[in-house]
């Protein structure tokens, strides 16, 4: 197993001795429970097939061990929250199969269940975090919407997208077929397999035949919209979007760090966006979950919810979510160390030129 070290000067010592123990400490309870990996559907709605789930456990943005569990998904439509959703009352374990752990609620009302674990009614029920999730209202036209920036930012944003369309003016492509999921496919894992999202967080764009025809599937349903930027020839960016109704989402991304000069990425969302617009067939376009600067420079609006899983109780359940809540609240107090210690930034670069150099 690949391993990488971080050299993070005027870290005090005990520091990270405490985060080498905490993680040695972990990855020993979780041996006897891991569990493989699968695709299943996507969240769907009341009676969607199951899906699998996979819970973090983290320190900052490493994620050094995973618990992968099956839930039956509910979710309410975007942008709404509804304040008593879902009715506890109304889900039983006994109508859930047998290999399923619970069900999964997404985009519930912030408020709804506390964080951490509780139990509610005959269920255990997981509540780590707020979310915060931006999104692109898709009404009227792209010159309208970019009309909502700064004369500054628009006018800084349009030269930055016409410095790289100009030196690649067929720079730009957009992947919808079946069949063209093979090239795009092939392409993004190109670019993927470089980034520290995939190097580092294990959260690159997957490379194997089953993703690939999960894609071609999406893309027979005409739920799949795959776009590539290159630069003289050379794939840089990418994004994977995936569609459920009047939504798209944008769900895995990268591009290579050496061409940071050249804004990749925001040209390629620049470019995204006014092809959603120009195809009007999308009411929003989701950034998924999560805080970023690209997410708030691009996004009309924004909504708070809470994702929350029930799963039925036991003991096994119950250690693991212990666990799992005691990680998220080390996690987040060992960022807001590094952060009052002006390394949270250093350490990402880090992790971006470690994945750099190692695939460069």
């Amino acid at each position: 197993m690949a391993t990488a070290e971080l050299n993070i000067e005027g870290a005090d010592g005990w520091v990270l001795d405490v985060l080498v123990a905490y993680v040695a400490a972990i990855r020993r309870v979780l041996q006897a429970g891991r569990m493989e990996s699968s695709l299943i559907n996507d969240v769907g709605g009341p009676g969607a097939a199951p899906l699998r789930v996979r819970f973090k456990f983290m320190l900052g943005e490493w994620v050094f061990s995973e618990w992968r569990q099956a839930f039956l998904p509910l979710q309410q439509q975007m942008p709404t929250a509804q304040p008593g959703w879902p009715e506890i009352e109304s889900l039983l374990p006994a109508h859930l199969p047998a290999d399923v752990a619970g069900y999964q609620l997404r985009r519930t009302a912030v408020d709804r269940f506390p964080r951490g674990v509780s139990r509610q009614g005959g269920w255990l029920c997981y509540s780590p975090r707020q979310e915060c999730l931006y999104f692109v209202n898709l009404a009227g036209d792209f010159e309208a919407y970019l009309q909502r920036r700064s004369p500054k930012s628009r006018q800084n944003l349009k030269r930055s997208v016409k410095r790289f369309m100009d030196s690649n003016p067929d720079g730009f492509e957009v992947f919808t077929t079946p069949q063209s999921m093979i090239e795009f496919h092939r392409e993004a894992v190109s670019i993927s397999k470089r980034t520290y999202q995939s190097f580092m967080l294990n959260a690159g764009l997957p490379d194997g035949a089953e993703y690939l025809h999960q894609m071609q599937d999406r893309a027979a349903r005409g739920e799949a919209r795959g776009y590539l930027l290159r630069e003289q020839g050379t794939p840089v960016a990418f994004a994977w979007c995936t569609a459920k109704g009047d939504e798209i989402t944008y769900q895995i991304i990268g591009y290579l760090s050496e061409y940071a000069d050249k804004s990749p990425g925001t040209v390629l969302l620049y470019q995204i966006i006014q092809d959603l617009f120009a195809l009007g067939q999308y009411r929003l376009f989701d950034f998924g979950t999560g805080s970023a600067f690209y997410k708030e420079s691009f996004a009309t609006d924004k909504i708070d919810f809470a994702d929350s899983y029930l799963f039925r109780p036991g003991i096994k359940n119950s250690w693991k979510l212990w666990w799992l809540w005691k990680t998220e609240c080390f996690s987040n107090l060992v960022g807001e160390a590094l952060n009052r210690m002006g390394l949270k930034k250093k350490i990402r670069l880090l992790m971006r030129r470690g994945a750099s150099r190692t695939h460069g």
